[in-house]
C-alpha cells in the first residue's frame, strides 16, 4: 500500500481508467473494513484508493484526523492489492467533505469512479449532498448492512430507474460491527479484542477512552 498526500498526488504515477474509492472517518477502522475492501477489490480492475474524513458532512469526529490516519494505514497495510493506496486528499479541499468533491476531483484523472459505501448510507440517500448529480457521476458498490436488506429496498425505491444505472450490490457477508459499537464497547470498559488490529489495540483504547468515557456516544454506522 502506497501513502499518497496532496492535489496533485494522482499526477504523479501512472493510473488505471477506473477508480475504487473507500471513504470513511474510521473511528477507529476495524477488521470489517478489511473484510469488505478485500472483497471489493477482488474483481475490480483499477486503482483503489482509501480516504479518511477530514470533516464529515453528518457527525461530529472528535479523535484527529492525524490519528485516524496512522490507524488507517496500519489496519490495510495487510491488504495484498498491487495498486492500494491510503490518500489523504480531503484536509486539501475546503469546507465540509462531501463525497461529490471527492469524485469530481478523481474525475480529473479516472474515467471511472466507484463510490464503495455500505447498505446503510444508500437507504439514506436523500441526506446526501447533490445525491443525483453525484450517482451521475460515479457508480455506487454496496455492502450489506442488513439481515434483511430492507436499506437496498429504501435505496431503490428512492432512486427508481437510477438505481439500476447507478448501483451495484456487492456479493460479501454482512459484517456485523461498526466503529461506533467499538466506541461504546470501550467507553463501556469491554474488550475489543479481535475487532481491531492487535498492534493497534492499546493506542485505540487509549485514545478513544480519552475522549468518549464518561459519556454516550453518537452512532454511526461504520
Amino acid at each position: 500500500m502506497e501513502i499518497l498526500s496532496g492535489l496533485k498526488a494522482l499526477s504523479s504515477f501512472s493510473r488505471s481508467n477506473r477508480a475504487l474509492i473507500f471513504g470513511g472517518s474510521f473511528n477507529p477502522p476495524h477488521v470489517g473494513h478489511v473484510i469488505i475492501l478485500n472483497y471489493a477489490i477482488e474483481d475490480f480492475d483499477g486503482d483503489v484508493f482509501i480516504l479518511p474524513t477530514h470533516v464529515p458532512p453528518h457527525k461530529v469526529v472528535d479523535v484527529p484526523y492525524e490519528k485516524r490516519f496512522q490507524w488507517a494505514r496500519e489496519t490495510f497495510k495487510v491488504l495484498r492489492y498491487p495498486k492500494l493506496y491510503l490518500y489523504d486528499l480531503e484536509p486539501h479541499i475546503q469546507g465540509v467533505n462531501y463525497a461529490i468533491k471527492n469524485v469530481e476531483h478523481f474525475l480529473s484523472y479516472y474515467k471511472e469512479i466507484v463510490l464503495l459505501v455500505g447498505e446503510d448510507a444508500l437507504g439514506n440517500i436523500e441526506r446526501w449532498y447533490e445525491y443525483e448529480r453525484l450517482l451521475s457521476l460515479c457508480r455506487f458498490l454496496v455492502y450489506p448492512r442488513t439481515r434483511d436488506g430492507s436499506l437496498f429496498a429504501r435505496g431503490k425505491m428512492i432512486l427508481g430507474e437510477l438505481y439500476d444505472k447507478s448501483v451495484v450490490e456487492l456479493n460479501a457477508p454482512l459484517i456485523e460491527i461498526s466503529s461506533s459499537e467499538i466506541r461504546e464497547r470501550v467507553r463501556l470498559g469491554k474488550s475489543i479484542v479481535g475487532m481491531v488490529p492487535y498492534d493497534l489495540l492499546d493506542d485505540i483504547e487509549s485514545t478513544l477512552k480519552n475522549f468518549y468515557s464518561g459519556r454516550s456516544d453518537g452512532v454511526d454506522c461504520e
